[in-house]
């Protein structure tokens, strides 16, 4: 039976389903023999004619790049084509341009000629190139502005946070960093004004949503806050009072365009609280964290890599 050529579909609208039925379909029809399969770039136990890793992303998904590496070929080397659709071109017309593409490379590369073999490399020699190309890594940055509970039975807060984010496009695994500082919008006692400081870390899951053409990202973190208290008036003597808080945050993000290199992030957090100490400023008054809450967040998120 012939082998396969393997495609791993590292980013998309879709990942599964008809949108790379259809990549799969043209594909098949082009290579013949064993035709292509989706899988995993570490598939083992089958043989396999050809590896093959398919980028579909930038504005409207409009840029298409394919790396493929036929595992068979003695030079191990990839081969690599781009393609920029135009804005009117059917995603479903973009995946069969994309199984055509892998298709044709690899018939490209079980083409090559193989060059002189190399001479012996030494035992404690690096592993030679030409081994199938690393899971996509997405880096990220983001920053705007947040709302949310303050303290207990006291005014909300409000202020900005800024967030770094690690995403494996294949699997949709991230981790994330973030930190956030906050005031509160009212007196909770008279002459007194709160101040947040937040940091947290902590990692989830992403998924397209095709239509929207966003991405869903539902995350927890670990979380430390730092509270602090302090009279307005600076004609007063200089009292400040802090509280520590130790807790985690479940969120949801939506992240639109989903691979755009600027794009909107919006979230929605719900946090509980493990720990925590209470704030006092000379003499009065006692101020209160709440066991937990909720804060809403929107800003941008800019694509580094």
């Amino acid at each position: 039976m012939a082998a396969p050529i393997v495609v791993d579909i590292a980013s998309g609208p879709a990942v599964h389903g008809e949108l790379p039925a259809l990549l799969v379909e043209a594909c098949s029809g082009a290579a013949g023999g064993g035709g292509c399969a989706l899988g995993d770039p570490k598939r083992t136990g089958t043989p396999i004619r050809a590896l093959a890793v398919v980028w579909l992303d930038g504005p409207d998904h409009r840029r298409l790049r394919v790396d493929v590496a036929s595992l068979g070929a003695p030079e191990g080397t990839l081969s690599s084509r781009e393609i920029e659709f135009r804005e009117e071109d059917p995603l479903p017309d973009r995946y069969r341009t994309a199984g055509l593409l892998v298709a044709a490379l690899a018939a490209e590369r079980a083409a090559a000629p193989a060059p002189p073999d190399p001479p012996p490399a030494p035992e404690d020699a690096e592993p030679a190139a030409g081994a199938p190309p690393p899971r996509p890594l997405g880096w990220f940055v983001g920053a705007g502005g947040l709302a949310g509970s303050g303290l207990d039975g006291g005014p909300a807060r409000a202020g900005a946070w800024v967030m770094a984010t690690a995403l494996d496009r294949r699997s949709g695994f991230f981790g994330v960093l973030s930190a956030s500082y906050a005031t509160a919008l009212g007196e909770p006692a008279p002459g007194v004004s709160v101040q947040w400081l937040a940091l947290g870390g902590g990692g989830g899951i992403a998924a397209p949503i095709a239509p929207l053409d966003a991405l869903a990202r539902a995350r927890i973190e670990g979380t430390v806050d730092w509270v602090m208290a302090s009279p307005r008036d600076p004609k007063k003597p200089e009292e400040t009072g802090h509280g520590w808080a130790f807790g985690t945050r479940t969120a949801i993000d939506l992240v639109w365009p989903a691979e755009g290199s600027v794009a909107l992030l919006g979230s929605a957090e719900a946090f509980v609280r493990i720990h925590q100490t209470d704030l006092h400023v000379h003499p009065k008054p006692k101020a209160t964290l709440p066991k937990g809450g909720f804060t809403g967040m929107l800003g941008v998120q800019l694509r580094l890599r």
